[in-house]
């Protein structure tokens, strides 16, 4: 009983920690994206439900940051605090790892063992209503879509029945935010929430990321 009730409340200071820490990077949100003149499209009355898995393609360090501003307040607090996880090339550097981690974000692992107890460790996140923001292809790519390995990223947790949301990014990358002039018609368009099986869910990732790869 005292064990239960230690663990709910170390789970909500660090719900609360990190719910501060986003809230705070709000006006940050804004001005990059005025900064870059990002355009956003999101399905008329879009709801976010606790507990979705929100999968974009990867473009900039930013990407997290700006894919849970741009829900709008209409969803800040059932998709606030969201996590992500972030490969072991950025979480161990001395410092990017450690401000990253302060928003949310945690290390998904090197080796295969690493790797599938963070998986569960997702999978958990999402059945306590977590919003969690991932980005299957594991890395930045600048130039366009790469499918294949979207899906295999992203199928793992298909086969649980967690509303999906897929955002798609286009014309920026992390130097944009430096250099605006680098900027091409920057894009960030929201899908409907999905529901369904891994092969229904599989077949609208081609549907709604294929035409940006193509």
């Amino acid at each position: 009983m005292i064990q239960r009730i230690g663990k709910r409340i170390g789970s909500i200071a660090v719900n609360g920690y990190f719910a501060t820490t986003q809230f705070a990077t709000t006006p940050l949100d804004w001005w990059l994206s005025r900064r870059i003149g990002l355009s956003v499209s999101m399905p008329s009355g879009l709801y976010v439900p606790s507990g979705t898995l929100v999968l974009a393609n990867h473009r900039s360090l930013l990407d997290a940051f700006l894919v849970t501003f741009h829900l709008g307040r209409q969803n800040w607090l059932t998709a606030i605090p969201a996590r992500c996880p972030l490969t072991s090339a950025y979480a161990r550097r001395p410092i990017l790892g450690p401000i990253l981690k302060m928003f949310g974000a945690y290390d998904i692992g090197n080796t295969s063992i690493e790797r599938a107890k963070k998986l569960l460790f997702t999978r958990d996140l999402l059945d306590r209503k977590h919003t969690v923001i991932l980005f299957p292809e594991g890395k930045i790519v600048e130039k366009g879509v790469v499918v294949d390995e979207f899906q295999q990223g992203a199928q793992m947790l298909f086969a649980h029945d967690y509303p999906t949301l897929f955002v798609r990014l286009s014309g920026f990358d992390t130097r944009s935010f430096i250099h605006p002039k680098t900027v091409t018609n920057a894009r960030m368009v929201y899908s409907d929430i999905i529901r369904g099986d891994a092969a229904t869910k599989l077949e609208r990732l081609r549907e709604f990321f294929g035409a940006e790869a193509a």
